[in-house]
């Protein structure tokens, strides 16, 4: 029988890149179509909750036994913090995410130079319609974030888990934050998602998305952190 064997630094560092880019150009990309081409209307956020979740549901079903399909700073940040993921390796992984953001903010541009600026490309910000400060956005993010890599750690990381439903799980519980966040800050849950579409903005001379980004650096990596913490050392998982 041949050996198996483990994924090469580099095959890692563009598992990271094309999940990122993936997630970060289909997710945006629902946004602009479903909005500013059909014109919006009850069912988008459905539609876009669905894109979300189901492209990191397939990218973690083709990516996951390459990289883990972090493609998100929170999970790589959360996951290090709880003692699942070294520390040496959360800065290539978050090098790799952003340079998969770029890619994805280049065909967002590419692909939608007009219907996009209605939308910023896709871009997360917070609501202020609804009463949502910047301070109110990160607490937001923070809460939604903590529900996502909380069930990375129960669906993917804990051992005892049934296997092979984290893909479901994960795409599920993203597609949920976006159905109750998203019309509040965009329900990024994720610095990267953020990044991409906020490039995209800035080539056509929107730059509100790249001056709100420090609210989806800070907001998912506390978030990210915290759930975790929390499911480590609260359940024990075995490792």
């Amino acid at each position: 029988m041949n050996e198996v064997k483990p994924p090469t630094p580099a095959q890692i560092c563009v598992s990271e890149i094309i999940g990122t880019w993936a997630l970060t150009f289909f997710g945006p990309a629902s946004v602009i179509t479903l909005i500013s081409v059909l014109g919006g209307g009850p069912a988008a956020l459905f539609g876009i909750g669905a894109t979300f979740g189901f492209i990191i549901m397939i990218m973690i079903y083709a990516l996951g036994h390459i990289s883990g399909t972090h493609i998100n700073p929170s999970v790589t940040v959360g996951l290090a913090a709880a003692g699942r993921f070294p520390w040496k390796l959360v800065g290539p992984y978050i090098v790799a995410q952003c340079i998969g953001a770029l890619i994805a903010g280049l065909c967002l541009y590419g692909f939608f130079p007009e219907v996009g600026k209605a939308v910023y490309f896709g871009s997360t910000l917070p609501n202020p319609e609804l009463g949502i400060t910047d301070g109110a956005a990160v607490v937001i993010e923070i809460v939604l974030t903590f529900w996502l890599v909380f069930t990375i750690m129960g669906t993917a990381v804990d051992k005892r888990a049934p296997p092979g439903w984290a893909g479901f799980a994960i795409g599920f519980i993203v597609a949920c934050d976006i159905w109750a966040g998203g019309p509040l800050t965009g329900a990024s849950l994720n610095f990267a998602r953020s990044l991409g579409p906020a490039i995209a903005a800035a080539f056509v001379g929107d730059f509100l998305p790249l001056a709100k980004l420090w609210i989806y650096a800070i907001g998912p990596i506390i978030g990210g952190v915290l759930g975790g913490v929390i499911y480590e050392y609260v359940f024990k998982p075995a490792k």
